[in-house]
This record gives C-alpha cells, sequence and structure tokens, in this order.
C-alpha cells in the first residue's frame, strides 16, 4: 500500500514533469522562430539581396565648375564582378537602366570579372558588347580594379572607353574644360595636380592619400558597400571607407557599392549606378 507521503511525492513530480514538457515546448517553439527567422534572412540575403537595381542620385554644385558643365550627367558604376551573381540574365536589366540614365560622360572604376570565374570566349564577345553598347555624347572613362587582368583591356577594346593607368587629361565640353585624373592603384606613380576642376578615379580610395594629388571628386568603388548592412552600417570588409559619401576639406568623394558580389551576399545594400549632375551655382 502506498503511503500518503510517496503518493504527494508521485504528485509532485508529475506536476514537475509535465512543467519541464511544457518549458521545452516554448524553448522548442522559441527555437523554431530563431531558426526560421535566421533561414528566411539568409535565404534572403543569399538569393533575393544581390538581385535587384537601385540608382542613386546626387547633385553636386561648385562655382569652379565650367558653366558649360552645367546639367551635365555623369554615369559612374564599378564591380560589374561578371560571374558572380552577375550573369548575361541580370545584365539586360543594367544594360536597359543604363539606357534610361542617357548619360553624357561614363566613368566605370573597375573589376569587370569576378575572381573566381573563367571567362570564355564568348564571355569577353558578350561584355565587349556591353560596354560597347553605352551611349555618351563626350566620352566613355576607365581605370582598372585590384582583381582586373589582361581581359580589362581586351574587354574594352574597340568600345569608345579611354582607359587611363595614371594619366591627366583634359575633358572639353563647348571648349570649356575639367581635369580627369585615372589612377591604376596597383601601379605607385607621381601625378601632377592641376588649377582646373578636377575629377578622379581610382577603384579603390583607401588608396587614393598616397598620390598626394588634390580632386575637387573623387569616385571610387572596391569595397561593394561592405555587401551586408544593418541600418546602414557596413558588416563585411576591413576597409575604412565602405559608406557611400564622404567628405574631406573641399574633396566630395562618392565611393559607388557596386553590382556584382565577393561573397553571393547583399542585405540593405542593393547592386547600384550612381547618376551626378554637374551645376555652377
Amino acid at each position: 500500500m502506498i503511503s500518503r507521503e510517496e503518493k504527494n511525492k508521485i504528485y509532485v513530480d508529475e506536476i514537475k514533469r509535465e512543467k519541464n514538457i511544457k518549458i521545452s515546448k516554448i524553448v522548442f517553439k522559441i527555437l523554431s522562430i530563431i531558426m526560421a527567422i535566421f533561414l528566411i534572412i539568409f535565404l534572403y540575403v543569399y538569393f533575393v539581396g544581390p538581385k535587384g537595381l537601385e540608382t542613386h542620385e546626387y547633385v553636386i554644385k561648385n562655382s569652379d565648375i565650367p558653366i558649360s558643365f552645367n546639367g551635365i550627367k555623369i554615369l559612374h558604376f564599378a564591380d560589374l564582378l561578371y560571374g558572380s551573381t552577375i550573369n548575361k540574365e541580370n545584365m539586360k536589366k543594367i544594360s536597359d537602366e543604363i539606357k534610361l540614365i542617357n548619360p553624357d560622360i561614363v566613368f566605370f572604376t573597375g573589376n569587370i570579372i569576378s575572381e573566381n570565374y573563367e571567362t570564355n570566349e564568348d564571355d569577353i564577345n558578350y561584355l565587349n558588347s556591353f560596354f560597347k553598347d553605352i551611349s555618351y555624347t563626350i566620352g566613355k572613362y576607365a581605370v582598372p580594379g585590384d582583381g582586373d587582368s589582361s581581359s580589362f583591356n581586351l574587354i574594352l577594346e574597340n568600345t569608345n572607353f579611354t582607359i587611363l593607368n595614371n594619366e591627366v587629361i583634359s575633358l572639353y565640353h563647348e571648349k570649356n574644360k575639367i581635369t580627369l585624373i585615372g589612377i591604376n592603384d596597383k601601379e605607385e606613380k607621381e601625378i601632377k595636380n592641376s588649377q582646373d576642376y578636377t575629377i578622379t578615379l581610382i577603384n579603390n580610395y583607401d588608396n587614393y592619400q598616397k598620390y598626394n594629388i588634390t580632386s575637387n571628386i573623387v569616385l571610387s568603388g572596391h569595397n561593394l558597400g561592405g555587401e551586408i548592412k544593418i541600418f546602414n552600417l557596413p558588416l563585411i570588409g576591413k576597409d575604412k571607407y565602405l559608406g557611400s559619401f564622404y567628405e574631406d576639406n573641399n574633396t566630395k568623394i562618392y565611393i559607388s557599392s557596386g553590382l556584382g558580389t565577393k561573397h553571393h551576399m547583399r542585405f540593405m545594400n542593393k547592386p547600384s549606378l550612381n547618376v551626378y549632375r554637374l551645376y555652377n551655382n
């Protein structure tokens, strides 16, 4: 015969067991929800984030800009990284958006091919056609990126892009000019300053300071905006400059977040094109 104490103990044990089961179910539900949230975020970051396309527009005013350049539209893009999350399917979307922008001047600041992608003749011909079909009224200019190889020149051959390797040129419009500096930041070379309004192209702004030049505008890429952003704070990358705009004294620095990816991930940081309008104020 079971004593009262034993019955009470069995009853208490049963309550504890039911309580533990209830707690386990609650913990399991919480963990399941957390895992589901992480799975959804991962799927978005990996499959949705790298897709789509944004155009970021900026107005640049400066009294040193020649009046003939008023309203000139500049298209700037970088880090195509073809073969990463960029392929022929979404290149059509980029091409169509560029046609809508209808730029006067085009700047490309490097890194055409993903470092893990091996191109074939068909890729080279396709990319050549893409760059050749970009329309313009004044000029198209490019600087190589840290990941560009000999295929960079091969792809841009006969596309009307002028490749700048640590060169300073004058960019004319209606007999007025601004200075354009194109830096190949894989090669160190002394570059002279200009007294004109100056735009500098460089793939990685982290390397800009070592050239000891003065620019009104610096256009760069390379960092992909950190690829993953939370509340506009980049979470990937060791480079100092991961945002989209900085100002250093009288120099305006615009850093493209790029089109392709290095880690096949993007979050709150869609592939993008930059458009600048110049005005003499």
